[in-house]
């Protein structure tokens, strides 16, 4: 066989522009066609890269913009949450400012009950409502100032922070209002009962004696120092307090008669110290108890007595039972109040809500 023809090499004569030689470069044949290859490898490579170039920036154009969007809206979240907070506060205000009037409601109230001897009303536990609450959690977010804004508009975690802190508050407040609602119709029952008792009280006043705030404020502690317990379980009353006419001759009846049947019960109307326990003129067998602020209170015509001087007694106490002893047409209780040795009204101390009769 005729062997193969070998491939000659290739001179490439370089001239250059100078006087100086030519230069000649002898290659293989095979370079061509590497680097005609080599150049359309680099062009390929060229045209990935122009094309992952391009979609990189539009991405990075696609991230600005939303990133854009995103400052937007947090601009707009912490507008918002601004005045949720002033809104938030705004109702924290009026909360404590209705707080701040119903304890002097409250206040007042217990001053007057004071004033008139009536208890203290029933407290009744808050109602807490079942709301939504925010989970207490350590490192909880403070109060947030506006200069803790940044002017860039960054910082979406204080806004969240802001959003946590205005609704804990309106929670906080919700359920402040919630159990009010629940306490304020009691606390205007309780103050339309003590009115009641106060205009009640003011009917047994004497007109003269409201004419200025300071003898008005001593009947009305008198009124309430007062004893005031019915003496006997019979409510009826067979002759009252003032001139009457008594085997013909007119007399001042310095007390009240209750008829009771021989040996019921007689007791106290109040707290106080046994002064006199024994038989007096005209009354029989008689109970003096000393009571506070001058009051005294006088039980006559019993049959039997059961305390002796000196003895302390509380307020529904027996002390005695009835009967016809001393100056009497039949058996009853004659029942006396004094102030300062100064005979008064029975009924104008004893319980109001007490319905008692007058008997013909």
């Amino acid at each position: 066989m005729p062997s193969q023809k070998r491939r000659q090499p290739l001179t490439v004569i370089l001239v250059p522009h100078s006087e100086r030689a030519p230069v000649s470069i002898r290659v293989s044949p095979w370079f061509l066609p590497a680097l005609g290859v080599l150049c359309l490898a680099l062009l390929a490579a060229t045209g990935i890269l122009a094309v992952r170039w391009y979609s990189m920036e539009r991405q990075v154009h696609v991230l600005l913009q939303d990133r854009q969007m995103q400052l937007l809206r947090e601009r707009e979240m912490r507008s918002t949450i601004l005045a949720q907070q002033e809104d938030v506060s705004g109702l924290s205000q009026q909360v404590e400012g209705f707080e701040a009037e119903l304890a002097g409601v409250r206040a007042l109230s217990d001053e007057i009950r004071l004033l008139i001897g009536m208890p203290a009303p029933e407290v009744i536990p808050s109602v807490t409502p079942a709301v939504y609450a925010s989970p207490v959690v350590e490192g909880a977010p403070r109060a947030v100032e506006m200069a803790d804004l940044d002017p860039a508009g960054q910082g979406g975690h204080l806004g969240r922070q802001l959003g946590d802190h205005s609704m804990t508050i309106a929670v906080e407040k919700s359920q402040d209002v919630v159990g009010m609602q629940a306490l304020v119709p009691k606390t205007f029952r309780d103050l339309a009962y003590l009115r009641e008792q106060v205009l009640e009280r003011m009917e047994r006043i004497d007109p003269a004696q409201r004419t200025n705030r300071v003898d008005l404020e001593v009947q009305l502690r008198l009124l309430a120092a007062a004893p005031h317990l019915w003496p006997a379980n019979n409510y009826g009353i067979s002759s009252k307090f003032g001139y009457r006419t008594l085997f013909g001759k007119l007399e001042f009846h310095k007390g009240i008669d209750i008829p009771l049947w021989y040996g019921s019960k007689v007791r106290c109307t109040g707290d106080g110290v046994v002064v006199s326990s024994g038989w007096e003129v005209g009354y029989g067998y008689t109970v003096e108890i000393q009571h506070e602020m001058g009051f005294t209170t006088i039980y006559g015509h019993n049959s039997q007595l059961l305390v002796s001087v000196g003895d302390e007694v509380k307020a529904g106490d027996v002390i005695a039972l009835s009967g016809n002893s001393g100056r009497s047409t039949g058996p009853h209780l004659h029942y006396e109040i004094r102030l300062n040795d100064t005979s008064v009204d029975p009924l104008k101390y004893l319980d109001a809500d007490v319905p008692y009769y007058v008997q013909k």
